[in-house]
């Protein structure tokens, strides 16, 4: 009797746990790990990377790495590339007049930039590639590395049409050598891998390909119970010492998913960071995805997959009503997806095997639709008609089938296609944003997304507008007075903090620089704050610090920058941009001392350079003065800048032949 009711106490108190775990929307860490029954989401749960996996996985290990996952992010060394660098010819940038080339020396790969003019090659810049991005599947873009800062460089190979060209974006600003690749791009294409603090591209650990543990969570306690002899026999019960996404709920299991493969602007609640989501957590409660509403029909985006896959009837109506996860009710990506397997080795009869599960004369879940398509009868390939294959509206040269499940219209009637356009964004859009994976949003996560979305994605004037609208409310809310004292922020809650920083940012993106410094001006803003220290964005004090500083308020915007590279002491713009006001207060030696040392561990840091010539002129160093100008153009022989310093060089030592070259550049420079 005595055993009975210690079991009976137990099932109650697991049922209880399951309850609350099924109907609950966690908002932070803790509480999902209080909450789900998984002991492995707790913070204090290490991750013990793939190969430790291997070691009692070694068949579903040797299948995954196969997968597009596994193979989504390599060294770079011929053996994992897709590309072909035998027949590659220079790819043309017509813009800005230059031209790119992949090249192969031994093993390791490179990438040339060059122009030509007349019959001279005017610059030639080669970096070697340091990292492969992407399986193959669709595309390998290239990665280079400047001291430890990773970049992408500029040149992509597209494997469906055997191209090389310009990578996602560059045709509408080439953002050369110098686009950096951050927490939010690696969090989806590697397993876990950890940023230094105070940086923004510098990866204290980048694991090469996405792992185990992206949908299962940290291994460390799962591990260890393994090891000590804690075996579960899984055919009977859980083992809740790792995340089984078949045990979640639906929402949850879906949530796995869409971390990557729902693509959007990504708006971070306070506090969190891109590696905080773990597999059995909501999504929303670490970011929610926002969307552009658009007029007519939507195209959709190469990582868009759960997005439209939640908008087909499929999806709707056998999820309806339903918390947890049943296979033979639900219908989510692993029922077509097994993610130990390649796509590329599931075949149709795989994927057909799934609709023929409901649209079959035996089913009660659906009615079956008689097939009347030339190609064949139920069953034959599903896919074609119903998630018919089309180009993505942000990746050029790819084709990838709508996961939206519908029933096609008549053969004569064609969705328009959307591609994207920089002027307005993805398609014809109205200027209003939805939260994709949050059925809750607040003022400050909308404020907050329409300021990120106009200065990210679609710099539409009414996405300011709304922003500003969000704001206005939750000032209003937060009884945020027009004007204040300094006091008033050193005791203010993190919501009044919050609406602060969103204020800064929507001034920024206003590019008033005047506005801004009126709003910190009222309200009593200075970095030496007690208050204002609570606020760890480095980004809040960048947008007053370049506010001062496109006012010529040197003297104001310095303190502001100082405590910016506090907080982000490896950010090589911050600080060469906090050596440019040293050099406009006529602080030489500690710009020069400040340049030298940014230099000294990114060696190619075209801002940097241009910055050492500046403070060698302030000291009337000619020599290094030209050394440095020409270093600048080294990497970039379109620096408007160091051609103007290089003419008034010339011109005060009576060299004008050679200032008249660098005006005839300047002259002919792409527009």
């Amino acid at each position: 009797m005595h055993i009975g009711s210690k079991w009976l106490v137990f099932l109650l108190l697991g049922f209880t746990t399951l309850s609350l775990w099924y109907c609950s929307s966690s908002t932070t860490i803790g509480s999902t790990a209080n909450i789900s029954p998984f002991r492995n989401l707790h913070d204090t749960v290490d991750y013990v990377g793939i190969q430790t996996c291997k070691g009692c996985h070694s068949d579903i290990y040797h299948s995954f790495i196969e997968t597009g996952m596994g193979q989504s992010f390599h060294e770079a060394k011929i053996q994992y590339s897709k590309a072909d660098f035998q027949s590659a010819k220079p790819v043309f940038d017509k813009k800005n007049n230059l031209y790119y080339y992949p090249m192969l020396r031994g093993e390791d790969l490179y990438i040339q930039e060059f122009r030509i003019v007349g019959r001279d090659t005017t610059h030639n810049r080669i970096e070697k590639i340091t990292h492969i991005i992407g399986s193959g599947h669709h595309t390998n873009s290239h990665f280079w590395t400047d001291g430890k800062h990773l970049y992408q460089a500029p040149l992509t190979y597209y494997t469906q049409k055997k191209v090389w060209d310009l990578p996602p974006g560059y045709e509408s600003y080439n953002a050369r050598f110098s686009r950096k690749i951050d927490i939010e791009c690696m969090s989806c294409h590697t397993g876990m891998p950890k940023m230094r603090d105070g940086s923004v591209n510098i990866f204290d650990h980048l694991p090469l390909g996405i792992d185990c543990e992206r949908c299962h969570g940290p291994g460390e306690l799962h591990v260890n119970e393994k090891r000590s002899g804690i075996i579960i026999d899984t055919s009977k019960q859980a083992d809740y010492s790792i995340v089984n996404p078949k045990r979640l709920p639906f929402k949850l299991q879906v949530d796995i998913c869409q971390r990557c493969h729902l693509q959007g602007n990504n708006v971070l609640n306070p506090g969190k960071k891109f590696t905080d989501f773990k597999p059995g957590m909501h999504l929303d409660s670490v970011f929610t995805v926002f969307m552009p509403k658009t007029n007519g029909p939507q195209g959709f985006v190469m990582a868009g997959h759960a997005e439209r896959f939640q908008q087909s009837a499929c999806f709707i109506k056998s999820n309806k009503n339903q918390e947890s996860y049943n296979p033979n009710l639900n219908f989510t990506c692993i029922n077509c997806h097994n993610p130990h397997v390649s796509v590329r080795k599931t075949n149709t009869a795989k994927f057909n095997q799934t609709c023929i599960g409901c649209h079959s004369t035996n089913s009660t879940r659906s009615q079956l639709f008689t097939c009347t398509d030339t190609k064949g009868k139920v069953g034959s390939n599903c896919i074609v008609c119903h998630m018919p294959a089309s180009d993505t509206r942000d990746i050029p040269h790819v084709t990838v089938h709508d996961h939206k499940i519908q029933r096609p219209g008549k053969p004569s009637i064609k969705q328009p296609v959307i591609a994207y356009n920089s002027k307005n964004g993805f398609g014809e859009t109205t200027g209003e944003l939805w939260a994709v994976n949050n059925k809750s949003t607040n003022l400050s996560m909308e404020a907050m997304a329409y300021f990120s979305y106009f200065e990210r994605f679609d710099p539409n004037k009414a996405y300011v507008s709304k922003g500003n609208d969000r704001l206005q409310q939750w000032k209003s809310k937060e009884s945020i007075p027009d004007k204040t004292e300094p006091a008033f922020w050193e005791s203010a809650s993190p919501n009044k903090l919050l609406w602060l920083e969103t204020a800064v940012h929507g001034k920024f993106v206003e590019q008033n620089a005047g506005e801004l410094i009126g709003l910190v001006t009222a309200l009593g803003i200075t970095p030496e704050q007690t208050g204002i220290s609570k606020i760890n964005d480095p980004w809040f004090f960048y947008r007053i610090a370049n506010a001062y500083q496109r006012l010529e308020q040197w003297h104001k915007a310095l303190p502001w920058f100082i405590k910016l590279m506090e907080l982000r002491p490896y950010d090589s713009d911050f600080s060469s941009e906090t050596a440019d006001i040293y050099i406009r207060l006529n602080q030489l030696d500690k710009a020069i001392a400040l340049l030298n040392q940014i230099l000294s561990r990114q060696p190619k840091h075209e801002n940097s350079r241009l910055n050492l010539a500046f403070a060698y002129a302030g000291k009337s160093d000619w020599p290094l003065v030209q050394l440095w100008c020409n270093r600048t153009l080294e990497l970039n022989p379109d620096n408007i800048e160091a051609h103007n310093l290089l003419i008034k060089l010339y011109e005060a030592t009576g060299n004008q032949a050679s200032a008249v070259k660098h005006k005839l550049i300047l002259a002919n420079l792409p527009r």
